[in-house]
């Protein structure tokens, strides 16, 4: 029984003990996080004639923003000490969510992405012949 309230203990304190050693580390994160997004968004942005990869990943850059801004508000929060802001589920919690975000997108990039760009290709070049109404 003294194991288990530990570990709850150790995940949801109000304010953990001990220093925050992972400042630098968990900020840097944060910081990379916003500049994919940044980046992404440009990306997608200068994207004329692929269609598909605008359609997919048009949601990612916000979603990554998100994390790095969750991210960076917890890493003040903890090094503030703040109580109930500061525990350490909640990281974990953010942490869960950007590995969800890493996964779904690669799966996407990876699987979905390659057959619906060849899809959208097959289907312009059946357009291609099709006659066209005129007004």
């Amino acid at each position: 029984m003294a194991f288990l309230t530990t570990i709850l203990e150790y995940f949801f304190s109000p304010i953990p003990s001990g220093p925050f050693k992972y400042f630098i580390v968990l900020a840097t994160v944060a910081g990379i996080a916003v500049a994919a997004g940044i980046a992404l968004k440009i990306l997608i942005k200068s994207q004329k004639e692929d269609k598909m990869f605008k359609k997919l990943f048009r949601a990612l850059p916000g979603k990554l923003i998100l994390f790095g801004v969750l991210e960076g508000i917890y890493v003040l929060v903890r090094f503030e000490r703040i109580p109930y802001l500061s525990i350490r589920f909640l990281n974990y919690a953010i942490f869960a969510y950007g590995l969800y975000l890493a996964f779904h997108y690669i799966q996407l990039y990876v699987k979905i992405y390659p057959v619906e760009k060849k899809h959208r290709e097959e289907q312009l070049q059946k357009n291609k012949y099709l006659p066209r109404k005129k007004k």
